[in-house]
Order: C-alpha cells, then structure tokens, then sequence
C-alpha cells in the first residue's frame, strides 16, 4: 500500500482497544501508557484501521519520541512515513527545537536523520525524559542558538513595548491629575468670585 494512503492524526480513547494490542505485541507497558494517551499520535489504512502507534512527549522546545508499536514489520515500513510527517509538523508547529529517542539507532531513526547525542547535547536533555547515561539519539529541528536569540530578541521587544506604555499611562496620569488641579482652581475662583460679589451686593445696614 502506497505511502500517502495513510492518515496519522491524535490518538482518542475510541483507539484504545487497538492500542492495547499494539502495546501487547511490543511488550510495552499498556496500563502506564494508557495514563499517557493524549501523547499518542496514530497512523491508520484508508478504511480506519490503525495500524501502529507512537509517543510524543513535548517539554519546553524538546520533545521525546517513544513507544512506537505497529502490527508488523510490514505495516510499520509502510505506514512510519504517514506518521513522522504528522509528528514533525505537530513538533514544529510547537516550538520544538530538538527531537529525542532512547533506543539503538536502527530504522526508522537512522532514516530520520537521528544521530548518537554529543555530550553537548545531552546537557539540554530534559530531566523528565530519563538519565543521559542511557543510550540517546538526538535530531535538532533548528538551530537552537538562533532560536536563543530570537526569543531574547523578542522579550527585548516586548520589555521596550511595556515601558512605553507605562511611560504612556503616567503621563496620561499627569495629564488628569493636572486637569483636576485646575478645575479645583476654577471652582475655587468661581467661589471666591461669587462669594466677593456677594459681599458688594449685600445691603449694607
């Protein structure tokens, strides 16, 4: 079956069922990974059948991939391209800077563009995706240094754009305070107007 006959799109609870045996036939841990199903990205045939199955697990601009489970070899060969499509826009579209995965770097991986993590790498891996001392292969999505720097640039922005506008409300707030002074003045020479035109007014005994 032809590559783009496959849909991949998020996993629900009506894919339970089938991710359980996929889960099975893998050898992962079903009852944990249930907990994590909002993760789980699926790949299915033109007639709805899901076919394989595989974790997305997204912090901060990094993301591991894991649990990939598929009904056979065959299956998984046909339907990975449908699937890594569908997990690299959802990744990119995240603000994800770098992909990782724990395991050998066999296929799909190598396919991917994976590569063994440098110990450069591998002091920006996330705490909650497990130990560096494991065996880890990394895939950069962009160049995290200019990321670095775009986001710098734009904290900048945004930290010039809130001056201004305090700038903007405290002078907006001298205005008011001295357009009440002056109208306490007016009151106050209106009333010492009206209250001298009484006294001249008043008849005198």
């Amino acid at each position: 079956m032809p590559a783009h006959a496959f849909t991949s799109r998020r996993a629900n609870l009506d894919d339970l069922p089938v991710l359980r045996g996929l889960w099975q036939l893998e050898r992962l841990p079903g009852y944990e990974l249930e907990k994590r199903l909002t993760e789980f990205h699926v790949v299915a045939r033109p007639d709805g059948v899901v076919t394989g199955a595989l974790g997305c697990h997204v912090t901060g601009q990094q993301a591991l991939l894991h649990s990939p489970a598929f009904a056979s070899a065959t299956q998984q060969a046909e339907a990975w391209p449908a699937l890594w499509e569908h997990v690299l826009t959802l990744a990119r579209s995240q603000g994800v800077v770098r992909l990782w995965w724990r395991g050998r770097l066999d296929e799909p991986w190598r396919a991917a563009g994976f590569e063994p993590a440098l110990p450069t790498a591998l002091k920006k891996l996330p705490a909650a995706f497990g130990p560096a001392r494991d065996t880890w292969q990394t895939l950069a999505l962009r160049d995290e240094a200019a990321v670095s720097e775009a986001i710098e640039l734009e904290l900048a922005a945004l930290h010039e754009a809130q001056q201004a506008e305090t700038e903007r409300m405290r002078r907006q707030a001298l205005l008011w305070k001295l357009l009440a002074w002056l109208i306490a003045l007016a009151f106050f020479i209106a009333a010492a107007w009206m209250l001298a035109w009484l006294l001249r007014t008043a008849p005198r005994r």
